[in-house]
């Protein structure tokens, strides 16, 4: 459906993304399966079952939250994938810990889908999954990309945003300190 979905847009010269493409293309080769939206063959459901304990990590320099419900809603056109754990990785944002997540998933042959507001550690994420080989979902960027191209306005690639009606907090969180001398 989100292909048609997509077709049809083009067809009719109006901007789109399908969002849950590219996890859905990764889980395809990571898991060697075949979405589904009603039932699998014996084959698969065996497939599924002799491949239990697999993990994904869900990176995001927020919460986590978007980016395991994406997950979430990817797997559920995978049944009998083996996932057994997603491993939620909140509020990274630094390089030492995308290299430990991707050394991580590289060492349990884990898939990641990570969500980055910032283009370069999206950029650096990519670059180490590919490094080691570990099979990776970009979910944020291609939205960003998309909204800049149609507002015709940058992203501020800052993890939450800028918020320019909430200036007063600014000022709650700073504080002086007394040089002595």
């Amino acid at each position: 459906l989100g292909n048609f979905l997509e077709e049809e847009c083009n067809r009719r010269g109006v901007q789109s993304l399908n969002a849950l493409e590219p996890i859905y293309g990764v889980m395809e080769r990571h898991f060697g399966l075949r979405r589904t939206l009603y039932s699998m063959d014996d084959e698969q459901a065996l497939l599924g079952f002799e491949a239990e304990g697999r993990k994904i990590f869900a990176v995001s320099d927020s919460t986590g939250e978007s980016t395991t419900d994406l997950v979430m809603a990817a797997l559920r056109q995978f049944p009998g994938a083996g996932v057994d754990v997603i491993n939620v990785c909140p509020q990274v944002r630094s390089l030492e810990e995308v290299n430990c997540i991707v050394q991580e998933a590289s060492d349990t042959e884990s898939l990641i889908i990570f969500s980055f507001a910032s283009p370069g550690m999206s950029r650096f994420m990519r670059q180490q999954c590919e490094r080691t080989k570990v099979l990776y979902a970009d979910v944020y960027q291609p939205v960003l990309i998309a909204f800049e191209k149609y507002l015709d306005y940058p992203p501020v690639g800052v993890p939450g945003g800028h918020n320019l009606r909430d200036v007063d907090s600014f000022f709650a969180k700073w504080r002086e300190v007394r040089v002595p001398h």
